[in-house]
């Protein structure tokens, strides 16, 4: 930057701090920031662009999620570190370092850390989270929760529906001397601002260049937008995107539903063709691209409850075939599966993924909507407005909020219970002491030991998830999203303070299929057989197996899930059924209307094995948890069917998303397409909820992994993201290498 910038990023800070401090009214004071804000976080025009919009904040702003930042945040490292460097030009120094001092204690997250300890500290006596929400830390059971407000997706249907200037003749037929409904008019106008920036940019780009027709284009549909609604697909997709930018948003929702119609219309008027519609859908996924949340970054296909599912099904083609060019790890494309739907959809999806796009991500509506409307306790219309957001939790587009900001690692639990509740990784206590293993005499008392480790850290990340909803509001309104989100213009009332049709939260469980293996192994040999004692084979995993390669062999050998084994898999189910109903028995505890557990993990498998010891499942110290719903690695032998029937046996009534890993080679899904598709579509009809798929060899990924400069293209599904292969950690590579691959 250079100096001019640097100083006009001071003074944006003052007044922002300015503002902040003058206005006591929540509500019109984050109308007023975003008012000041929007103008000083959009990014010029791009040569090039055929989109209007992208974003860049500073270190102080308003977000309810963007790159998991906290409503009020302040960065005072790097504030602090800008000012160090430029004192000596800089003025108003004064006043810099005494707003530094005052946002220390005032950004959001502080409130929370605050908040917690006060209420809540002493659920933590191992002081795992006290001061220190939304850092990284994997001491123990449970992470150290996030302050984030993530996975709300607005009624953007209702945005390009409706358009501007009606959407702000909505909200003023409302009691206008209400503070709140006042601030959500000046939301409204802070859309028209981003146009209206966009505008005056492309104004002096055509005085250079009056004969470019695409600027044109641009600046007749911002013009348009501005005061109607749109009419065409251009425009809808430009009023999305602004809307999108501008509110931070992460995930995208039913695209096919509120764009479906525009691009029919226009297709069928000769007003646009595919390969047009094809370079202005690659450039949005470029710029969704550039905000780089290769977690989050959901479109989603398909699925019951379309207005238009002809309409609809164009466009979902349109959308799979950018992504099949365009080859990229986000947007992650998702289609939404059901009886009866347009075969060519589904055939469409297969060839996609079988190129090695690893998109789109498969779901079952005939298995999830039942499933959700139960879980969620909601009506039909509103279960069918389910969205796979994130990493594969389930919200509702326009109804819920449902933000994962803590995960449960199952198999340290175990380790645990195994050890005096001692986190043998950091040679710490980090858990209740539940006793000597020579005490546990039967099963029975290990799995006390087991759950005793799991609850109060279940407990401890439950109340850290409504605190971090509760001091939102008492902060801030999330404006933009309440302007969309149902019933907040209907009740008055915002987001977090009884706006939201429906209020959920959620923790993400990791290692829980390892440690059903382990508990599975230690049943069979210590409690069953009695080949051992549960001393000695703690012994055993303390060694990590060192000296002990006929005892590994005995636990690898013990019944695995993953391969339609009835007692292995009934254990599976019976650590899921109790982490899923333990996390429902704390929704009332904490005053939401759901608090669900989630089994859709991301790269924190392998992070979270790096920090677990060895277990009795087989894997050594250090080694990747089981992904998700998947197999323990390497342990599903018995082929893909009896992989995908462990994996349909769960109730999915009692979660809010879980991930399904398979991996078959090219030649397999290329050679036996309609073999393949029989297999997902059985998989589908008989209780299974969803398919991450992966079309790529082993030996592919070992050649990558050694000469990565030949692979730049090769993209990986983890779990609950994809990235390219050669540039994940080596250890979530060695975990990937790992996995079971299906061939003929």
């Amino acid at each position: 930057m250079n100096r001019k910038h640097i100083q006009d990023t001071f003074d944006y800070f003052l007044h922002f701090t300015e503002i902040y401090r003058t206005n006591e009214n929540k509500y019109l004071r984050e109308a007023r920031i975003l008012k000041l804000q929007i103008p000083h976080i959009l990014q010029d025009f791009q040569k090039g662009d055929l989109l209007a919009g992208s974003i860049h904040h500073t270190f102080i702003g308003f977000s309810p999620q963007y790159g998991g930042k906290y409503i009020y945040f302040f960065e005072e490292d790097q504030a602090r570190k800008l000012l160090d460097d430029n004192r000596e030009f800089l003025s108003r120094i004064d006043e810099i370092e005494a707003a530094i001092a005052y946002w220390h204690t005032e950004r959001t997250l502080y409130k929370l850390n605050d908040r917690f300890a006060s209420k809540h500290g002493h659920l933590d006596p191992y002081q795992k989270a006290v001061h220190r929400l939304g850092e990284e830390g994997r001491l123990g059971v449970s992470s150290i929760p996030d302050g984030r407000l993530a996975l709300t997706i607005p009624d953007l249907d209702k945005l390009l529906q409706l358009g501007l200037h009606h959407l702000y003749e909505e909200a003023a037929l409302k009691d206008q001397t209400d503070p709140f409904i006042q601030a959500l008019l000046i939301t409204i106008t802070t859309v028209e601002d981003a146009i209206d920036f966009y505008k005056y940019q492309l104004c002096s780009l055509l005085e250079k260049d009056p004969d470019n027709t695409e600027l044109r284009r641009i600046y007749a549909d911002l013009s348009r937008i501005r005061y109607q609604k749109p009419n065409t697909f251009l425009e809808a997709l430009q009023l999305f995107w602004i809307y999108a930018v501008i509110s931070d948003l992460m995930n995208y929702g039913r695209m096919d539903i509120y764009l479906g119609d525009f691009y029919a219309a226009d297709l069928q008027q000769g007003i646009i063709d595919e390969e047009t519609a094809i370079s202005y859908l690659t450039d949005l996924y470029g710029k969704i691209r550039r905000i780089g949340k290769i977690h989050d970054a959901r479109i989603i296909l398909g699925g019951l409850g379309r207005r238009n599912p002809q309409n609809a099904d164009q466009l979902a083609l349109l959308l799979m075939e950018t992504t099949r060019r365009t080859k990229e790890v986000i947007p992650q494309l998702t289609l939404r599966c059901y009886e009866g739907m347009n075969q060519t959809v589904f055939d469409k999806a297969l060839q996609v993924n079988a190129e090695g796009c690893s998109f789109p991500i498969l779901y079952s509506d005939d298995t999830n909507i039942p499933a959700i409307q139960k879980a969620f306790q909601v009506n039909l219309d509103d279960a069918m407005s389910y969205i796979p957001a994130g990493c594969g939790e389930y919200i509702l587009e326009g109804r819920s909020v449902g933000t994962p900001n803590s995960s449960l690692n199952l198999l340290k639990a175990l380790e645990l219970a195994l050890h005096h509740g001692r986190d043998m990784y950091y040679q710490v206590q980090a858990g209740p002491d539940t006793g000597a293993v020579e005490d546990f005499a039967t099963f029975e008392d290990l799995w006390d030991a087991f759950t005793a480790q799991i609850d109060p850290e279940l407990t401890l990340v439950a109340f850290a998830e409504k605190d971090c909803y509760d001091i939102i509001a008492e902060n801030a309104g999330c404006l933009h999203l309440s302007l969309l989100m149902h019933d907040c213009l209907e009740k008055g009332k915002p987001l977090l303070e009884g706006g939201v049709r429906y209020f959920h939260g959620m923790t993400e469980i990791m290692g829980m299929i390892s440690a059903a293996d382990s508990l599975t192994a230690i049943k069979t040999l210590v409690y069953d057989r009695q080949i051992m004692s549960l001393k000695q084979l703690v012994s055993i995993l303390d060694a990590n197996f060192e000296g002990y390669e006929k005892e590994r062999r005995l636990m690898q050998s013990c019944p695995k899930y993953g391969n339609d084994n009835d007692e292995a898999d009934r254990m599976a189910i019976r650590v899921f059924n109790y982490i899923a109903k333990a996390s429902l028995a704390l929704t009332d505890q904490t005053g939401l209307d759901k608090y669900m557990m989630v089994s859709v993990n991301n790269s924190e498998s392998a992070v979270w094995g790096n920090v677990t010891m060895a277990s009795a499942c087989g894997r050594k110290n250090g080694e990747a948890l089981a992904n998700a719903n998947g197999a323990s690695i390497g342990c599903d032998r018995s082929g893909a069917t009896a992989l995908l029937n462990s994996m349909r046996k769960f109730d999915h009534s009692l979660h809010a998303g879980v991930i399904n890993n398979i991996r078959f080679t090219k030649e397999l899904f290329t050679d036996q397409f309609d073999k393949m598709k029989q297999l997902i579509q059985a998989f589908f009809m008989n209780n299974g909820s969803q398919l991450n798929l992966m079309v790529i060899g082993k030996d592919d990924l070992i050649k990558a992994k050694e000469h990565p400069e030949k692979y730049q293209n090769l993209i990986v599904r983890i779990g609950g993201f994809s990235a390219r292969f050669v540039e994940l950690d080596p250890i979530v590579q060695e975990e990937i290498i790992r996995r079971t691959t299906f061939a003929s």
